[in-house]
């Protein structure tokens, strides 16, 4: 060994000592931002209620995390998880439980199924030291930071572990609808979801929603919701009991280029009085950018469009015929008549399915499919022949046929790549 490299050895051993065995050195930072964030984290256990609605009712059904957001009591937390019961009991870090408060539309809970976020609200809580947790700009979080986890793993209140950013923006996973997650290596379980994940300011750069795992427990990767996307879908939902999202109005498809790896997104339908429509968009448009950023993923796409607010507008490059073509579309809710709203809700909350009418012809087309769909078999893009044996010509039809079932899909005929396929769903999720 020269003697620079000795050098440069000795500074690193001096280093690490100096920093890593002093608790007011780099532990410091650890242990600041876990005190920071644990008054801001309520432990909650899920359950399911009886018909008598007595405590002796209760029976327990899954923990869960929360992240608390407002003085007055609202907590953010994962739909997968609080959609398992129909009533909830949150502790927060000094043992004092809080009974759940109901909102204006009757329920205990505001939720989004597509980004798998649900808020809660808990009554009396200035009973207990809650604090509401201070957001950090998701974006600027970068792959190789320090990031800390707090929640209830297994019901063990007040669990704190670390890791690092291991990636942001990763997609096509197929967890939620809307993919925007943050990667991370820091160990999370079941009864972690809606727990926070939070930097070394103790500020929230995250929600953890998932892992990847055989084995059912953690294996090394663990996946967050960005809070830029919880801020803004937390907004919506205390504001307008939803969220407003802007709408296109095609269905695409992704494909590969040759013999090549890259991918692009090609227009397969265009939907009857969309934006897209309005735009002049047609049946075989590949998308090649929206404002200026390159689009190959069908995951991208979601995750571009997902990020805007209703009524902002975008930049489309498509190549038609050869040549490039510039579009500008302005994104609007997608709106149905009034009385059918809350049918096309249920269909899709129950069965993971949005059905719309095509433009350039008439007939009734699966115009998005969650992950989370109870159908084996059925794509994007699908044309709608019948539900459950009954013919249906438009949306109206569906409607009529599915509330008439009960509400219940056994059935479903479509029409795909000139062949006609008769799909069967699951047993219907409660």
């Amino acid at each position: 060994m020269n003697k620079k490299n000795a050098v440069i050895l000795l500074l690193f051993f001096v280093f690490s000592a100096g920093v890593y065995a002093d608790p007011d050195g780099f532990n410091r930072y650890f242990i600041n931002a876990a005190g920071k964030a644990k008054n801001s984290v309520v432990n909650i256990v899920i359950y399911d209620r009886g018909s008598h609605g007595d405590r002796d009712g209760l029976k327990k059904k899954a923990y869960a995390s929360g992240t608390v957001i407002s003085e007055s009591g609202i907590v953010v937390t994962n739909y997968h998880v609080i959609i398992k019961g129909n009533y909830f009991q949150a502790t927060n870090n000094e043992g004092t439980v809080f009974e759940p408060e109901k909102f204006d539309n009757g329920s205990y809970f505001l939720s989004d199924p597509k980004t798998d976020i649900a808020l809660i609200r808990l009554c009396n809580p200035e009973k207990g030291n809650l604090e509401p947790i201070s957001f950090a700009d998701s974006a600027a979080l970068l792959p190789g930071e320090w990031v800390i986890a707090i929640g209830n793993p297994y019901g063990l209140r007040q669990t704190i572990t670390s890791g690092i950013v291991s990636y942001t923006g990763r997609d096509n996973i197929g967890f939620t609808d809307i993919e925007d997650f943050i990667q991370s290596d820091a160990p999370i379980n079941p009864g972690n979801s809606g727990g926070p994940m939070v930097n070394l300011k103790g500020e929230m750069v995250g929600i953890n929603t998932a892992i990847s795992t055989v084995s059912g427990g953690y294996q090394g990767i663990s996946f967050a919701i960005p809070s830029n996307i919880v801020r803004q879908v937390s907004r919506e939902l205390l504001d307008y009991g939803r969220v407003r999202r802007g709408w296109l109005g095609f269905i695409a498809r992704e494909k590969k280029s040759g013999r090549g790896k890259d991918s692009y997104i090609i227009v397969e339908s265009v939907i009857k009085g969309s934006p897209a429509e309005a735009a002049g968009l047609k049946r075989g448009d590949v998308l090649r950018e929206i404002d200026s950023f390159r689009i190959t993923t069908l995951g991208g796409l979601i995750k571009s469009v997902g990020k805007k607010e209703v009524g902002s507008s975008l930049r489309m490059k498509i190549s038609r015929d050869g040549m490039l073509h510039d579009f500008k579309l302005v994104l609007r809710e997608q709106q149905e008549y009034k009385k059918l709203r809350k049918e096309l809700d249920v269909l899709f909350n129950r069965y993971g399915l949005e059905i719309s009418e095509n433009s350039d012809r008439k007939d009734v087309i699966v115009s998005y499919v969650s992950p989370r769909t109870l159908a084996y078999d059925i794509h994007k893009g699908d044309i709608v022949i019948s539900l459950n044996d009954e013919k249906v010509f438009c949306i109206d039809d569906v409607i009529r046929v599915f509330t008439r079932s009960g509400r219940e899909i056994r059935t479903m005929k479509v029409y795909r790549d000139s062949g006609i396929y008769s799909i069967e769903f699951y047993t219907m999720r409660d």
